[in-house]
């Protein structure tokens, strides 16, 4: 067994909104939820600090731009 460290970067992914998710937006702190009919987006963003994985943050597509993307480009 070999102990090795993964250095991380925060990022970030765009995923559609899901039926039963419980995110809030990290911008505009209002629920990320799933509508009926409505193709909705959000950006979730691994937050990672000195190399650490540290929490997830949740944003609706339009609050992530807003907020000029802060953990980059989502992909």
């Amino acid at each position: 067994m070999s102990n090795t460290t993964t250095v991380g970067e925060s990022r970030a992914v765009i995923r559609a909104i899901e039926p039963g998710c419980a995110a809030t937006c990290s911008k505009c702190d209002q629920p990320v939820k799933f509508i009926a009919r409505i193709n909705g987006r959000q950006v979730i963003c691994n937050v990672y600090n000195n190399g650490v994985w540290k929490r997830v943050e949740h944003y609706h597509f339009d609050c992530y731009d807003e907020c000029d993307q802060p953990y980059g480009e989502p992909g």
